[in-house]
């Protein structure tokens, strides 16, 4: 039996923070999951049920060496109520591991992660990097991180308002109904537990909330996720990258070893792997090739580019094997394709108004040409 206090949010949300591997162990901590908690407590997977079929976001959070024991009752478990097991963003040194408890692995996608400690911003390279900051500071935008125990509350609750305006302003210009669930953060001022924010103001800070980032933490505070990023529709140009290129200089100073850009799906997916499912390694090709006004992983490549990151590749477990059953469960589960058909058609036509500065997206062919 796992211990009284296993069963606790804080308790999961602390194991997220002290294991997390990837770039979303903190989503253990969103509502909606549920703990499976080890028979011994020392470990935890969060989870969400869709019929038969199980979803894991996060990872084996759990010291390495009760890894194997958490994995296998949790595969126990499964099995005992005839359940399909799936994990996303498992990383590669994990796989021998899922592959002995009989997990299908196809790639995922990569994770783009800086090395903050040997990042100088200086040089070429940099060079577009520099500019959108220096065009945002030229234009009166001041990054600061905003901290709940700095203001009074009824500051704070104005500050809520504002991040969420923000926020909502921004979806409104994705093509999906609502938020994409459970794969992705969602963004609530009242539930942040150690999640850090970073708004950028105009003039001088002392304006409007033009943008804002949200961190979340993994591997004890080494690595911060830069998972959440909104701005207004109208904002300074480069607001974002200005956004994370402050928030990311704040992080080197403090000592923190890597900061995560999340994941980019179906990148360098197209090479099989023994005994992968190619069902799920086409559509991951298929998808962000053909369907980038649905979701963008090539602007999404485009722009991560920039803060030149290294990149490692995540997979996909499933246990037994992936099938169009588990696909359709996945795609109803996130909420993907639940898409607001006015959005769409506006998204479409903004697609095709910039048709030809796309054709100069930056690409993982041409980043191999550079190096």
């Amino acid at each position: 039996m796992a211990p009284p206090q296993a069963g606790k949010a804080d308790h999961l949300e602390h194991f997220a923070f002290q294991f997390g591997r990837c770039y979303d162990a903190y989503l253990a901590a969103e509502p909606g999951w549920e703990p499976f908690w080890s028979r011994e407590g020392r470990g935890v997977v969060a989870v969400i049920r869709h019929g038969r079929h199980v979803f894991s976001s996060g990872g084996l959070l759990a010291p390495e060496a009760h890894q194997a024991d958490l994995l296998a009752q949790l595969v126990e478990a499964a099995d005992a109520r005839r359940q399909v097991l799936t994990f996303f963003n498992i990383p590669e040194e994990q796989l021998p591991l899922f592959r002995d408890y009989g997990f299908q692995a196809t790639k995922w996608g990569e994770e783009a992660l800086v090395d903050l400690p040997d990042c100088t911003w200086r040089g070429k390279q940099y060079e577009w990097l520099r500019r959108q900051s220096n065009y945002c500071l030229r234009h009166g935008l001041a990054v600061a991180e905003c901290r709940r125990q700095d203001v009074t509350p009824a500051g704070w609750q104005a500050l809520a308002a504002e991040l969420s305006e923000v926020a909502a302003l921004f979806l409104d210009g994705k093509p999906q109904s609502g938020e994409v669930r459970f794969i992705e953060a969602g963004f609530d001022p009242a539930r942040l537990g150690r999640k850090r924010v970073f708004v950028a103001r105009a003039d001088g800070g002392r304006g409007r909330i033009e943008g804002f980032l949200a961190c979340n933490p993994c591997q004890r505070g080494r690595t911060w996720v830069l998972e959440t990023y909104r701005r207004r529709p109208d904002a300074v140009r480069g607001t974002i990258p200005f956004l994370m290129h402050q928030a990311m200089q704040v992080l080197r100073a403090e000592g923190v070893q890597r900061a995560s850009l999340c994941l980019i799906p179906g990148l360098r997916c197209r090479e099989p792997l023994p005994g992968d499912s190619r069902m799920a390694r086409w559509g991951l090709v298929v998808g962000t090739q053909y369907f980038n006004v649905i979701s963008d992983a090539a602007g999404a490549y485009h722009f991560k580019s920039r803060f030149r990151p290294r990149f490692e590749s995540r997979y996909l477990c499933v246990r037994p094997r992936m099938s169009l059953a588990t696909a359709v469960a996945f795609v109803r589960l996130i909420g993907v394709l639940r898409l607001d058909l006015r959005k769409l058609g506006r998204q479409i036509a903004r697609r095709w108004r910039k048709r030809t500065s796309r054709v100069s997206l930056y690409t993982p062919e041409a980043e191999a040409a550079r190096r």
